[in-house]
């Protein structure tokens, strides 16, 4: 498994840095995702098509075990799939130095609590009276309230 290369699952998964932090959202599932630092660090390599094993450096923190582990998790979440493609089989220097510098193993953490919001069409699906963001809520027979 650590010799494949890794994509981006599809146009409804977008990641944005903030601060040395990486943010993955899922359009098609609402969901966000945060990972530990040294988990964007793989996040970043991975994107960039370098292959799992080349992230295992000298002195890591984690294992090749670790590893698998977290790309088995982004996979799951549909975060990431495997290519046909060949990968990188080395990282780039300054990503070699982002996970010599991490202190974290790498981890993922899921966020579901504004799915609803996020999958909501700011058009049709919001209470006409209080505006966007507030979702219009179905009444009893199911329709929503007008």
């Amino acid at each position: 498994m650590l010799t494949s290369r890794y994509a981006v699952a599809g146009r409804g998964v977008v990641s944005e840095a903030f601060d040395g932090d990486i943010v993955v959202l899922d359009l098609d599932s609402g969901r966000y995702f945060s990972f530990t630092d040294s988990g964007c660090a793989l996040w970043e390599g991975l994107v960039e098509g370098v292959a799992p094993e080349a992230l295992l450096h000298d002195g890591a923190r984690y294992t090749t075990e670790d590893i698998e582990c977290f790309v088995a998790k982004l996979v799951e979440y549909k975060l990431l799939v495997a290519v046909a493609e060949p990968a990188n089989t080395v990282a780039p220097a300054a990503m070699v130095e982002k996970l010599a510098q991490a202190r974290e193993m790498p981890e993922v953490t899921v966020f579901d609590d504004l799915a609803d919001l996020f999958l909501a069409d700011p058009i049709h699906d919001v209470d006409e009276q209080a505006g966007w963001p507030v979702v219009n809520k179905p009444d009893a027979d199911g329709a929503g309230a007008a």
